[in-house]
């Protein structure tokens, strides 16, 4: 095995760990994270959506059957970069991964938080409790 193989693995062992660390965060800490991070918490972000034209994703997801997913691209540009970063940074994710973790674990996230198409209330921070 030559020093090339041996950073390929090294390389490899931390992507692998990466994606355990998006796979474990999956649903259960992104909502706290919204609500510390994104004024208005989760609801607020819901909404954000909604507003950039994805209110059928949305709605696909509180309504808890077949929820539609929503890409990455959109995710991250609904995101302020401060807020986004905080987030990144509570989820234990890099910064340039954290669109991709929403768009496949924010869906289940939601649906599990939701009940008669409604999300179930949410704990909410003012930002300047938690950044400012």
């Amino acid at each position: 095995m030559g020093l090339l193989d041996g950073i390929k693995d090294i390389i490899g062992d931390l992507a692998a760990a990466t994606e355990r660390s998006i796979a474990e965060v999956g649903g259960r800490k992104i909502p706290m994270a919204f609500a510390k991070f994104h004024p208005g918490g989760l609801p607020a972000y819901l909404d954000r959506l909604r507003e950039a034209g994805h209110g059928a994703e949305v709605e696909s997801w509180l309504g808890g059957t077949d929820p539609h997913p929503i890409p990455a691209a959109a995710i991250a540009a609904s995101l302020p970069a401060p807020v986004a970063a905080a987030i990144a940074n509570d989820l234990s994710l890099p910064p340039e991964r954290l669109p991709t973790a929403l768009a496949e674990f924010l869906p289940a996230a939601v649906t599990g938080l939701s009940e008669n198409g409604r999300l179930k209330p949410q704990p909410v921070f003012t930002s300047t409790q938690v950044i400012g």
